[in-house]
């Protein structure tokens, strides 16, 4: 049987890295000339965006003065005298005079003063707007993603906001469709009403591993998102000019974040400690209390119609085995199988098939990974990294090939996807080469008989005080 894998991370503490593909180890050359401001960018004191701070906002239009260059940045002089790195790309060389400080700040406020239109409905005569990227121009060109359905704003502050956008108004599309639709660089013209009709939406490849691409409304053509960090710079990069007048005339909207329930009036969980916490990388801590919907460390896992003969334990050892062998061998310490991982993971690929979809997305409203585990399980991180990492994918199971095998061949697929990405550095490679993860749980959905169907999987890794071990449960 032909295995489908779809798989996607969430909960990294990794933006990407920067340009020059590592950061500081590229030469700096001195470079003199004026770049015009093509496009709102920041100002960074670093060439690099993973570890580089913010120190200004260069508006488009602004023409600023380089003395220094890496590969693909330029040291540049703001009109403000800030001195920092920008990503070449944003600008053009000009011999246009530079903007002067009082030029600049005339039009310009604090950047934390940017419009916060209360109005509920948005201006018809700016309907072509939808789908576009707006940067704020008389402040300091922050973001805003024009949803094309609802022709509300989303603030898009940073690089993870940009992933949450991604995966929150990600709809799913066919390899075939999407190949109807040009890339940035594609010549050929595709299918007209098809690109139309998806103008300024993002779009997710879900027969592949959840790649994200963005139609541009300018030219209906695509273009790749790579990660949240990569969406920011892209989507900024494609973005139009906007007064705050014009601005004012589009309703605001949020990514809301609220306590997710599978009850419409959920009762009182009981309170359970589970254990003592003993792992030295997060130091000794007393238990672990859950107080979500669902008690952790209970057994009451893997969902579905579970195949007779599945061995969880089995399945579970041979992914741990995959992901410490590439751990140790790399100077990384090994991680454990954990309970309370498999208990949240188990759930969210049940949750998932409720949805009939791969998702990330937690209904009613999107909320992050870890915030969702811990208002439903209140499970205990190591407070300075608090993180939840989820990886989601599918795959098959079939008695033919053996139940146990099958899932597992599915779960070597998936490992294979991961580690692929180690010559880039990518971010499922960075996922399972985190110094702070310490535990690590896998969760399954068995969707068809007790012979053969389909798989919703998801991995939950996480930095946790002690150590809850696997129940060796019997089917």
């Amino acid at each position: 049987m032909k295995k489908i894998i779809l798989f996607l991370t969430l909960g990294l503490l990794f933006p990407l890295i920067s340009q020059a593909g590592c950061c500081g180890c590229d030469p700096v050359y001195a470079y003199d000339a004026k770049g015009e401001v093509k496009s709102a960018v920041w100002v960074r004191d670093q060439a690099c965006t993973a570890t580089g701070a913010i120190i200004d906002t260069l508006k488009a239009g602004e023409v600023v003065q380089i003395t220094d260059k890496t590969d693909g940045w330029y040291k540049v002089i703001s009109p403000r005298g800030k001195v920092g790195w920008s990503g070449e790309t944003f600008f053009t060389i000009t011999d246009k005079a530079l903007t002067s400080s009082a030029s600049s700040s005339s039009s310009s406020s604090s950047s934390s003063n940017f419009s916060s239109s209360s109005t509920t409905t948005s201006s018809s005569a700016l309907a072509w707007l939808k789908g576009y990227i707006l940067l704020q121009v008389q402040q300091h060109g922050e973001a805003w993603y024009v949803n094309p359905t609802n022709f509300k704003r989303y603030y898009m502050k940073d690089g993870p906001t940009a992933y949450e956008m991604m995966r929150t108004f990600g709809l799913g599309i066919t390899d075939t469709d999407l190949a109807k639709i040009p890339k940035d660089t594609d010549s050929f013209s595709g299918d007209t009403a098809l690109r139309n009709r998806l103008s300024g939406r993002i779009l997710l490849q879900v027969q592949q591993h959840g790649e994200a691409w963005y139609i541009y409304p300018k030219t209906n053509k695509r273009y790749y998102l790579k990660d949240g960090a990569a969406a920011y710079e892209i989507m900024r990069y494609l973005g139009l000019g906007i007064t705050d007048t014009d601005l004012a005339k589009l309703a605001i909207a949020e990514l809301s974040i609220i306590p997710y329930s599978n009850n419409s009036t959920p009762a009182t969980p009981p309170t359970t400690v589970i254990n003592e916490g003993t792992d030295p990388r997060c130091g000794s801590k007393p238990g672990f209390t859950s107080t979500g919907p669902w008690i952790a460390g209970t057994g009451s896992f893997q969902k579905g119609s579970v195949p007779a003969g599945f061995n969880y334990k089995i399945v579970t050892q041979h992914i741990l085995d995959r992901i410490n062998y590439e751990r140790t061998k790399r100077g990384k310490s090994a991680i454990l199988s954990d309970q309370r991982m498999a208990d949240t993971a188990s759930v969210w690929a049940e949750q998932m098939f409720n949805q009939g979809q791969i998702t990330h997305t937690r209904l009613p409203v999107n909320m992050i990974a870890r915030v969702w585990v811990w208002d439903n399980f209140k499970i205990d991180f190591c407070e300075s990294w608090g993180w939840l990492y989820e990886n989601i994918g599918g795959g098959n199971y079939n008695r033919s090939e053996g139940i146990n095998e099958s899932v597992m061949a599915s779960m070597d697929s998936l490992f294979d996807y991961y580690m692929s990405e180690e010559a880039a550095n990518g971010i499922h490679y960075q996922t399972i080469m985190h110094d702070h993860l310490t535990h690590v749980g896998v969760g399954f959905y068995f969707d068809g008989d007790n012979d053969s169907g389909s798989l919703y999987t998801v991995l939950h890794y996480g930095g946790l005080y002690g150590n809850v071990p696997i129940i060796d449960k019997t089917w």
